[in-house]
């Protein structure tokens, strides 16, 4: 770099090199500028817990619909349960997920015996939180089932997350 300067005539390498001093700077001070939305208090995140109950049967497939009903939330990402049945995030449809509403759906082929009874947390649903407003969600089971395929009855159920 002394090499290429020395070639220019004197003075003209210190203006070019003050010049980019200066313009790096300037860019650093543009993208400080800016402030992440987290930061002015315009949305949060916060994680929603799935849960389906069984009772007494051993679950092995469910299907539900989720949604956020009053607009303050988007969907950021769905992950799977606790059981190792459900440990693998359940299918849903990304298209729909844009909308504040999905319907998942997961099964398995285990043994009745190595199935979840009782309440299981089969998914959690990962949501962006807009406005001051506390968000409202719904849920509706639409069916589950145990290992034989026989439908079952089953309640599903929701909870934030709290903070750790």
């Amino acid at each position: 770099m002394r090499a290429a300067l020395q070639s220019l005539p004197r003075g003209a390498g210190l203006v070019r090199l003050v010049a980019l001093v200066l313009s790096v700077f300037g860019l650093a001070a543009g993208l400080r500028a800016q402030q992440p939305a987290l930061e002015e208090g315009r949305s949060r995140f916060c994680a929603i817990d799935i849960y389906v109950d069984a009772g007494a049967t051993p679950l092995a497939a469910y299907q539900l619909e989720f949604t956020a009903t009053n607009g303050m939330a988007k969907i950021a990402g769905i992950e799977g349960g606790a059981h190792a049945a459900f440990h693998e995030p359940p299918f849903y449809d990304p298209k729909a997920m844009q909308h504040e509403r999905v319907i998942l759906a997961a099964f398995s082929t285990a043994a009745a015996d190595k199935l979840p009874v009782g309440k299981v947390r089969v998914a959690t649903v990962h949501l962006q939180i807009t406005g001051d407003s506390p968000p409202q969600f719904q849920i509706k089971l639409q069916t589950a089932g145990d290992a034989n395929g026989n439908k079952i009855p089953a309640q599903a159920s929701f909870e934030e997350r709290k903070q750790q």
